[in-house]
């Protein structure tokens, strides 16, 4: 017990000393380390479009409007944290159940293709698929539902008090709204929320055609990243490709017109990193003097130590703590990966994921995933995210980044219109930043 108390004092003394250093050196964000934000700082991160912040406890749950230079309330009646829990559990479970059965599709596809011609490979590679049909019906179902439930009582009531009732008139663009979930709702996929086995029409009950989405760990980190200078057009203008292809994971048909997109747009000023020249040092160096970093690999989550989430290279993988250590300048890291955006279970009201980790080492927009990707939607969404990034000049293509979120929204939007009842193809892709 003295112990304790001990490194009580000895806790409330650094953070004093912080404090203290923080006003005599005027830097705001040490004088008020660790201290609630006051109601002005929250209500100027709403200046560029509504920031909501949705808070989940046993007692109530309300979303906290911050818009027109004012900070409101918004209960939510029907959401409860037991609601949340029951709905997050039956989410993550079905979209495990649909990633093992994947896996185990692509290990029975390898025994054929080496050779295997035996009765029961046949058996195993018809057997699999046909429980793959039936794994992916279960959860574009579980996801229907849960977009629709997440609308009804989260995003619907949100997006009608903050004004948004329906999609803009003519070509008037989008208004922008950043979520700052807590709790298991980090989980889920606000930005998808909606009724879309529904036809849009100048009301659409869905998040995708009344705003356009992105996601904050905090709101002092929105505002932080908005105060952050981006490099000048000519500093750092290259892009850096990372492809490490690893032994032993299936081959990813998406690397190859990642590529040729890629360089396309940006000819000498694209950076290659492949096969085994994507090791963790030389990917670790590169992303100093990059100002853009795509990475076109395979990636994974740990629920339980988010930490140890890792984006796959040749020789070994970069964790969510590595990645966090660096300090870099860049302005968008696109993450063609799995499970980029997801965090833990235990600590989920921690920004522990690898999106989460290279926005907080520097680079102002993050583009990542929810859940494992399917291939051929991951290379629809980086062709058509660049279509819309690049442009044409009198000295050639150029690439604009700083409007990545409309950037995405766009091709998400067209995802969805190329597959239409497949939520689990589109719904992954998030964005992260200002």
């Amino acid at each position: 017990m003295d112990r304790r108390i001990a490194l009580s004092r000895k806790w409330d003394r650094i953070v004093a000393a912080v404090r203290e250093l923080g006003s005599s050196r005027g830097i705001p964000e040490l004088a008020d380390f660790l201290r609630p934000p006051k109601a002005a700082l929250l209500a100027d991160a709403g200046r560029e479009g509504a920031v909501v912040v949705v808070n989940v406890s046993r007692t109530r749950c309300d979303a906290l409007l911050i818009a027109d230079g004012r900070v409101r309330n918004l209960r939510l009646p029907g959401v409860t944290a037991e609601e949340v829990e029951a709905r997050t559990v039956a989410y993550l479970g079905a979209l495990r159940t649909l990633e093992l059965v994947t896996w185990e599709l692509h290990e029975a596809m390898a025994m054929f293709e080496e050779g295997g011609r035996a009765p029961e490979v046949f058996f195993r590679v018809s057997g699999v698929r046909a429980a793959l049909a039936a794994v992916r019906t279960r959860a574009e179902e579980e996801l229907a539902g849960l977009t629709a439930w997440l609308w009804d009582e989260i995003c619907g009531p949100v997006l009608d008090a903050l004004g948004h009732t329906g999609a803009p008139a003519g070509t008037a663009p989008l208004p922008r709204i950043w979520w700052c979930p807590t709790g298991l709702l980090n989980l889920l996929p606000l930005h998808a929320a909606g009724h879309h086995d529904e036809p849009v029409g100048d009301r659409p009950r869905t998040v995708l055609d009344r705003v356009v989405s992105s996601y904050t760990p905090t709101v002092r980190t929105l505002l932080a990243v908005r105060s952050r200078t981006a490099p000048a057009a000519e500093e750092d203008g290259r892009m850096l490709f990372v492809a490490p292809e690893p032994a032993g994971l299936p081959v990813l048909e998406s690397i190859a017109d990642d590529r040729a997109v890629l360089a396309g747009l940006f000819g000498e000023r694209l950076t290659p990193l492949d096969g085994p020249q994507a090791s963790a040092a030389s990917v670790l160096a590169a992303l100093r003097h990059h100002r853009w970093v795509h990475f076109s690999t395979h990636a994974g989550q740990n629920l339980d130590d988010p930490g140890l989430g890792v984006i796959a290279l040749h020789d070994d993988a970069l964790t969510v703590h590595r990645l966090a250590a660096g300090s870099y300048r860049g302005e968008l890291a696109f993450l063609s990966a799995c499970q980029t955006a997801v965090g833990g279970i235990d600590l989920a009201n921690e920004a522990v994921t690898l999106c989460a980790a290279l926005h907080v080492a520097g680079f102002r927009h993050v583009i990542g995933t929810l859940w494992s990707v399917q291939d051929r939607a991951a290379a629809a969404v980086t062709r058509e995210f660049y279509g819309a990034a690049g442009t044409d000049t009198a000295t050639g293509p150029a690439f604009d980044s700083s409007a990545a979120a409309h950037h995405l929204h766009r091709a998400v939007r067209a995802l969805r219109e190329q597959r239409p009842g497949q939520l689990t193809a589109w719904v992954p892709f998030v964005h992260i930043g200002p």
